[in-house]
């Protein structure tokens, strides 16, 4: 009994969502579309300075969730590093304390996320409504994206490259479409207008 018992924990844990680690770039370009995350317990993110002005990762005045040992002290120069691993629930707003307003975003930490939900929880597409170019953000490294019509034709396609893709959609006429991002076995599919 002790021996099925332990195969079973064994065996469930092989399917239980592996943790990850993220990268974002860290500068006064980032938006606040760009640094806002879903993620699991146990998951880190790497924020990566991208150019040599000062920043940091702090929580947000008045910020409460956040846990005590959140936040980086200022950094200078491309390339420069803090990283975080979440491992309880909250939900945490944080800024640059230099550049407040510019520099921010919520990381949201849930208990248990499927890697298909997490995938899809962090997937941004702006400007929505699109009029040329639209950038296609994700935690993850993107592999390709296919654009539909609404009568399931495939209108555009392209290659992903890195977890910040641009699509130019100024071929395309005014109406809707479909957007379908892959990752390895991961998609997804959402929504997209066209001016």
């Amino acid at each position: 009994m002790k021996q099925i018992l332990f195969t079973l924990l064994i065996f469930s844990a092989s399917f239980a969502s592996a943790q990850q680690t993220f990268e974002v770039n860290w500068d006064q370009s980032t938006s606040e579309a760009d640094a806002t995350f879903t993620i699991e317990t146990g998951d880190t993110i790497i924020w990566t300075w991208a150019n040599p002005s000062p920043h940091d990762v702090v929580a947000a005045p008045g910020e409460s969730d956040a846990p005590g040992d959140f936040g980086s002290q200022i950094l200078v120069g491309i390339g420069e590093t803090y990283q975080y691993t979440f491992t309880v629930e909250a939900v945490i707003d944080y800024i640059c304390s230099v550049h407040p307003t510019g520099m921010l975003g919520t990381i949201t930490v849930v208990e248990a996320l499927s890697i298909q939900d997490k995938f899809e929880e962090n997937i941004t597409f702006f400007p929505n409504p699109v009029t040329d170019n639209v950038r296609i953000r994700s935690l993850f490294q993107l592999d390709t994206y296919r654009i539909f019509d609404i009568h399931g034709k495939q209108v555009a396609q392209g290659v992903g490259s890195g977890t910040y893709t641009d699509a130019n959609l100024s071929h395309l006429q005014s109406g809707t479409y479909f957007v379908k991002v892959i990752d390895g076995a991961l998609e997804a599919t959402f929504r997209l207008l066209k001016k």
